[in-house]
């Protein structure tokens, strides 16, 4: 399905997003209620200049955005962005809701270097994300605490991620019981089951009282063990997972991507709402446009919003937007110029988008970039531009202010893993603004 006949279909949100028994629009009983992120990894390079750290060509300089050409800057209250794509619309709808990041420096032009260092506030590798630190802070025992969908995922063993990519098999998973040609037939019964999973444990149980193990070994059974326990919860997540006629459709976004953000969103939603996950990676591919930048980027962009929006939507309709923390970033961002092929190619400079509903923090615009997109030095506790003494953002300062954002700062989590000498920006202190 194209991007454009389905935003005919109010963008997703028909009968298969939001249609759902009464009974199951808050939290699942016993299950968890506890905070909940999820992350959009804008995979390949953002172009932040036709989105949230917008730029107007300037005279004698080779064209920075085209756009710019014949419109100007746009705000949608304390927040610039560019009159590209859809961004009107989302920056109108959200601006209370956000946080935007400017100038954070990935200080690297390199895919993986730009991922590694974006998504865990490290450049080496070793360190987990914001987003297994949550979970294993907030959820750890959860059969799906963090749910990954095929992004950057490192865990640092904190924890481990679960991958979903299609729904027919996960619902297989979640009733392995169950007849996949006829759902309605078993191959036991249930007190058969039960028997069955509670010898199973029992001997899990005994393999593990044996002093003698390999610490790998070990660490695989508890793994196994805590899988077994969390067989019920699972049992529980398969009432949420939509029917198959209810499974949201691919989305052609461009002529080289074929996107299941939707369904990303969708499978997300159904596991906050379960109460059997608490954080998420969403990943959306094909901003490495080097090659027609804007006729590719312009819908990727689009779509990434209405993924976003998608989200919240159903977060209201389910119950779970008061919980919800949304971030939103990207390897790094493009080059301030168009190459030969009217492409852009790889900057350091890049931006973070930070969402809670009705911030207290929120309708905020913190760093700065020039006009050619090059970063400042800011100072950390005014968030104003200060060359001499101030310090350019970069990763880290962001996942140190989202850590204590997020509650896991001081965590047992986090030991080892601190920010010791980083300074502390306040990118969520509703006092400070540029």
């Amino acid at each position: 399905m194209k991007r454009r006949e389905l935003l005919n279909r109010s963008f997703w949100l028909g009968a298969a997003a939001l249609s759902l028994p009464t009974t199951r629009l808050f939290a699942a009983d016993d299950g968890y209620a506890g905070p909940l992120l999820a992350v959009f990894q804008a995979d390949g390079g953002w172009d932040v200049t036709s989105y949230c750290d917008p730029k107007v060509n300037v005279s004698g300089q080779p064209d920075i955005t085209n756009w710019s050409s014949t419109s100007g800057i746009q705000t949608a209250g304390n927040i610039a962005y560019a009159p590209f794509g859809n961004n009107a619309w989302f920056f109108d709808k959200y601006m209370n809701d956000m946080v935007v990041i400017n100038g954070v420096d990935a200080q690297t032009n390199s895919h993986t270097t730009g991922v590694l260092h974006n998504w865990s506030g490290r450049n080496a590798r070793g360190f987990p994300t914001i987003t297994a630190m949550f979970a294993a802070h907030q959820a750890s025992t959860l059969p799906l605490a963090y749910i990954n969908y095929g992004g950057f995922g490192d865990t640092a063993n904190l924890i481990r991620f679960s991958r979903l990519n299609d729904v027919n098999s996960l619902r297989q998973l979640l009733n392995t019981n169950q007849r996949a040609w006829d759902p309605t037939q078993t191959d036991r019964n249930p007190d058969d089951m039960a028997r069955i999973r509670a010898f199973r444990r029992a001997r899990n149980a005994r393999m593990l009282d044996d002093e003698a193990l390999l610490a790998r070994t070990r660490d695989n059974l508890q793994a196994y063990d805590s899988a077994l326990a969390a067989a019920g919860e699972l049992e529980r997540f398969a009432d949420f997972v939509p029917d198959d006629a209810d499974v949201l459709p691919r989305v052609t976004v461009n002529p080289e991507i074929d996107s299941n953000l939707p369904q990303q969103v969708q499978l997300t939603a159904a596991a906050f709402e379960a109460g059997v996950a608490s954080a998420a990676d969403l990943i959306l591919s094909g901003f490495d446009t080097h090659q027609n930048h804007d006729s590719l980027h312009e819908p990727l962009l689009s779509h990434l919003n209405e993924g976003i929006d998608l989200l919240w939507t159903m977060a209201e309709a389910r119950g779970f937007a008061e919980r919800l923390t949304v971030v939103i970033g990207s390897d790094f961002a493009r080059t301030p110029r168009y190459n030969a092929d009217n492409g852009k190619d790889h900057w350091p400079i890049g931006s973070v988008i930070v969402m809670q509903k009705n911030a207290i923090w929120g309708n905020r615009q913190v760093g700065f970039t020039d006009e050619g997109h090059n970063a400042f030095g800011m100072d950390p506790a005014t968030l104003q531009v200060d060359e001499t003494n101030g310090t350019i953002i970069y990763p880290k300062h962001v996942h140190k202010a989202l850590r204590r954002l997020l509650g896991v700062e001081g965590t047992a989590v986090e030991s080892g893993l601190e920010f010791r000498t980083t300074e502390d920006f306040g990118f969520f202190n509703p006092s400070v603004s540029r």
